[in-house]
This record gives C-alpha cells, structure tokens and sequence, in this order.
C-alpha cells in the first residue's frame, strides 16, 4: 500500500462545485493509497515541520498559488525530493497553467498519482525565501499589491487585468543596479523580471520572451528588463526590451521598493537571486 500526504486549503479560490474533499480521498483509495490528512490553518506560516522526517510516496497539495508556493518552499528549504502532485483549486493557479498541468481536480489528482516526477529548478531570494516561476521588481509588483483577494474570489485571473487597466497610465520607470554573474549594468526600468518558468507560454503574448528558450531545469534564470516610455509601447515592449541569462542576479535600487516573489509582495532595497537547480520534484510533462 503506497502511502500519500494531503495538504488541504478548505477555503482556496473561487467557488467550487462538488465535494473536493470527497473526492481526493475515495480517489487516493481507488488508486491504493493510504494518505495523512492536514488541513492548512489561519496562520502566518503553516506548522508543516511535523512531516519532515515522515517518508510518503507523494505528496498533494489542494489549493492556490499561496498553498502550492508555501509547500513548495518547505520541501525546497528541507531539500525534500518527494514527488509533489499539484491540484489546483485557486483563482489563478499559475503554476499548474504554466506546467501544462490538468486543472479538473481528478484529472489532475489521477494525473500525479500515474506519472512520473519531474526535477525543477527553482529560486533563493536573499538566501531566505523561494520562488518557482517568476520574481521581480516594478510595475508588476504593484498589480500584485493593488489587487485585491476579494476580486481574485470573484473572476479570478481577470483581476489582474482589470488593476493593470486602472494603474497602467501612473506607473513611472525605476533607476536600478543589475548584477549578473559577476557583471554589473545600469538600467532605468518599467519591471524588471526574472524567470524560471514563463507563465502561459502558449500564448501570443509571450511571445517577445522566447528569444531564450525558458526551460526550468536548465540551470538558468533568465532576465527580461522592461522600459516602454510612450504609452503606447507598453504594448510593443520587445522594442524596449534587454534580455540576459544568468544564475546569480542582484537587483539593487537607492530607495526601497516593492518586489515580488511568485506575486507574494515585499519592501526591500536589494534582491539577491539564485538559481538552485533540479531543487524540487513535481509530476509534470
């Protein structure tokens, strides 16, 4: 009997229809697994340390962006290579789009329990937290802070799309120190952005971010800086755009900003980054 951890968020996303509970737990039954149940709190930061040192064959996490990334984290910082099945049950769910991953709650369930794990790169920002898909500075941190919960609940990833409407004209370039490897530049920036996984790459849209092709077990990171001047090139950015690659990066700026960390916001003057390659493993194509 192959043994499975479940790390329940009772209250992620928008509305949901039918029994989740349910039916993670008569689906890991089918499937043979016996499963340890733990639903996330009302916290800060949940009391996962207790399943450190306890050995499971995968490990499930049912929620959004915020439960997957703070799972994510614990078994990246405890250097756990337990195969982790994402179910996601967000208003977003960014990380299971940009992996291609199932988005019906049994087919992705079903999906994690037959295939086999994937080793991911991910990222340390300033030696203390972790990211796996995209982390930052500018004007995207203020679409992540200006957006609020209650509206995510409400039409999900849309959103965003509807404070980067309201915000988008107030929004000035930023001077900053970019260091990478060891090589320093100058630049004045709209958002600078960094890269493991390219969030929905399928799409037209990301398309002026493929002059590197983004693979998130390469042992890269790849760094787009952004400066559209008039309006109305925001919508042509790639006229107005420096791409580099790298596995050590520091963001420096006079004054302190807001940066972000798989849209997770804080305030800082420096941002230090790095790759930690194949850090994590997750059943993914």
């Amino acid at each position: 009997m192959k043994n499975a951890l479940v790390i329940f968020n009772p209250v992620a996303g928008v509305k949901k229809w039918g029994n989740v509970k349910s039916i993670i737990q008569t689906t890991l039954k089918k499937e043979g697994y016996e499963y340890e149940w733990f639903e996330t709190l009302k916290c800060e930061k949940q009391p996962l340390e207790q399943f450190k040192s306890k050995k499971f064959d995968r490990i499930i996490v049912s929620g959004g962006d915020g439960t997957v990334a703070e799972v994510s984290s614990f078994l990246i910082h405890n250097k756990i290579k337990t195969p982790l099945i994402i179910l996601p049950q967000g208003s977003a769910n960014i990380l299971a789009v940009s992996l291609s991953l199932p988005l019906n709650l049994k087919s992705a369930l079903l999906y994690g329990l037959r295939n086999k794990r994937k080793a991911l790169d991910a990222m340390q920002i300033n030696n203390m937290q972790y990211g796996m898909i995209c982390t930052g500075c500018g004007y995207d941190t203020l679409i992540m802070s200006k957006t609020p919960r209650s509206l995510k609940r409400k039409i999900g990833a849309w959103a965003y799309l509807w404070i980067f409407i309201k915000t988008i004209f107030l929004y000035r370039s930023k001077p900053y120190k970019l260091t990478i490897d060891g090589k320093r530049h100058v630049v004045v920036a709209k958002t600078i952005l960094i890269f493991n996984i390219l969030p929905l790459g399928h799409l037209k849209i990301s398309k002026p971010f493929t002059k590197h092709q983004i693979i998130p077990n390469d042992g890269l990171l790849n760094i787009y800086v952004i400066n559209p001047r008039p309006i109305r090139d925001f919508f042509r950015f790639s006229r107005h755009l420096l791409v580099f690659q790298g596995k050590k990066i520091s963001i420096k700026s006079k004054k302190k900003r807001q940066f972000q960390i798989d849209g997770d916001v804080f305030k800082g003057k420096t941002m230090q980054i790095e790759v930690i390659p194949k850090a994590i493993n997750i059943v993914a194509k």
